[in-house]
């Protein structure tokens, strides 16, 4: 593999860090060395990036925060590039975010402007770009409740996509099964009341809270929650997964999906 630590240092100078943990940046606190890791911070500095790995045939991978990946103890042999582009703003209903923001951030700062429709996303882990690409939901709300489009680097040029693009399904997008990297989201929000926002926020950390081991190294929920209809579901699904007659009793089961990007 090609050194282009010199490069690396040319446009990322202090923050490149070599034979960086991945333990560090992952909510499960695995993982083993990174040969490069970088923090991106604008869309130049992700194009250069991408032009010299690819031109170098360098692995790369592109994460946000953390929340749903699962790093080897072997670490990584080329450059992990982690989404850090944070902004946001507000023009009235109209919410314009980069894919690096905090998802919890920008739940907090959309309820403080009495905007409504992401407040079940206040205790939701990772980025807003994570969040859009998996369709990521919790509390009764779901990003593709709210994203209008999406801005992707796709091939070295920005593509948008519009919300029929993306494909959304349950904790699914079209977005998962290509290359674009997520840049920019744009959403449309309700007006609503900052002060009942905030309270509804505040009812669901304490859930969350109450019901997860927010002190150890954890994803939260990995399964994804399936409602059979009717018997020809309940018929498909016995084929799928091997289901206790007491699961089905209930009509309602949890096939187990671990819904998680592999960096090894």
């Amino acid at each position: 593999m090609n050194d282009i630590t010199p490069q690396l240092k040319t446009l990322f100078q202090d923050r490149l860090k070599e034979n960086e943990l991945l333990s560090k940046h992952t909510n499960f606190r695995v993982g083993g060395l990174a040969h490069w890791f970088v923090d991106i911070r604008t869309i130049d500095e992700l194009k250069q990036v991408l032009i010299l790995v690819q031109k170098q045939q360098i692995p790369w991978f592109v994460m946000g925060g953390g929340s749903n990946i699962l790093a080897s103890d072997e670490g990584f042999s080329g450059v992990v590039l982690q989404m850090a582009m944070r902004g946001s703003k507000i023009e009235g209903t109209h919410v314009i975010v980069e894919a690096g923001a905090t998802t919890a951030a920008l739940a907090r700062t959309t309820a403080e402007a009495g905007l409504e429709g992401l407040e079940w996303a206040i205790s939701l882990p990772g980025t807003i770009g994570g969040a859009v690409r998996g369709n990521a939901g919790c509390f009764g709300g779901e990003m593709k409740d709210v994203v209008e489009q999406v801005t992707v680097l796709r091939n070295g040029q920005m593509i948008v996509l519009k919300k029929d693009d993306l494909q959304f399904g349950y904790r699914e997008s079209f977005l998962k099964h290509s290359k674009d990297i997520v840049v920019k989201i744009e959403m449309i929000l309700r007006p609503g009341d900052s002060v009942v926002l905030k309270e509804k926020m505040k009812e669901i950390l304490e859930k969350r809270k109450a019901s997860q081991p927010l002190s150890a190294g954890s994803a939260g929920c990995i399964f994804k929650n399936y409602d059979i209809a009717n018997e020809i579901e309940l018929a498909r699904l016995k084929q799928e997964a091997d289901i206790p007659p007491a699961v089905l009793v209930l009509r309602r089961v949890f096939k187990s999906v671990l819904n998680m990007e592999i960096l090894c």
